[in-house]
């Protein structure tokens, strides 16, 4: 899932044809996911949250798998030698044949999109706001079903500082958090405000690197225990930080304005009559 950029334009399929399974000897592609991918997500692929395209992207896995399956069992069983099938075969190839046309000539068209040093600067100073890296908290927390529970283990936390209050939490987090969380020590990574539930955001932000809270925060989950590993102030991300970002970008408003234009320029030549 990770090799499947969702900033890159689904519908034009500029992908690198990456392998990501096999069955009984046959490559899967990513490239061979995409229109499975394009008709679970009805074309919204690059819309949706990272991980509802990771469930997008697995469905369609295991679709293609399904299909390949189908096949094998279709070419023993006669399928293959239906009239019917060959009229849809033939159907099928007309349309596959116009699709992969278009695919090459979607990609090169985009590859000789140029974007200078010159643009990228220009853009990254009229849209400084968007780079803009709000304040970020490194937390662990422990989950637990009491307020007694909570209460009790922050009395013995709270007796060790610095890196040994550090190790212990982590310890405590692993045998005793009944979240999800608690076997990677209640790591939570790094987040901004607003990422979790409202309790749990306002305690996190009213804490310092190194603290414990003072007293459990409870939240629909249960009871927590907050430790702030790192603070990270708010800062603005560097011209050679979103460069590759920026570029992209571009290059995608570009070229979608330029297929825009060319598809009426080229009806504009054709005729063209829709019944």
């Amino acid at each position: 899932m990770k090799k499947f950029i969702a900033g890159t334009l689904l519908g034009s399929q500029l992908l690198f044809s990456q392998v990501v399974a096999v069955v009984n000897g046959e490559k899967i592609t990513d490239k061979d996911l995409l229109p499975a991918v394009s008709q679970i997500s009805q074309g919204r692929f690059a819309t949706l949250s990272p991980q509802v395209q990771e469930r997008v992207w697995n469905m369609a896995l295991e679709q293609v798998i399904a299909q390949i399956l189908i096949e094998k069992e279709a070419k023993s069983d006669g399928t293959l030698k239906d009239r019917e099938f060959q009229k849809d075969l033939e159907i099928a190839l007309k349309a596959f044949k116009r699709q992969v046309i278009a695919d090459l000539w979607i990609k090169r068209e985009f590859d000789k999109i140029h974007i200078s040093e010159k643009e990228l600067k220009e853009y990254y100073q009229k849209h400084i706001s968007e780079f803009v890296q709000p304040q970020q908290v490194h937390a662990r927390h422990i989950l637990l079903k009491t307020e007694q529970e909570a209460k009790y283990l922050i009395s013995i936390l709270s007796k060790y500082h610095g890196e040994r209050l550090q190790k212990e939490f982590i310890e405590v987090a692993k045998q005793h958090s009944i979240g999800p969380s608690g076997k990677n020590g209640g790591d939570l990574g790094y987040f901004a405000k607003g990422t979790m539930v409202p309790e749990f955001d306002s305690a996190v932000f009213s804490m310092d690197k190194g603290e414990i809270s003072k007293t459990p925060v409870k939240t629909n989950f249960g009871y927590h225990i907050i430790y702030i590993e790192d603070v990270q102030p708010a800062k603005t991300l560097s011209f050679d930080e979103v460069k590759q970002f920026i570029e992209q970008k571009i290059k995608v408003e570009k070229f979608q304005q330029f297929v825009k234009n060319k598809i009426e320029e080229l009806k504009s030549k054709a005729n063209i009559k829709i019944y």
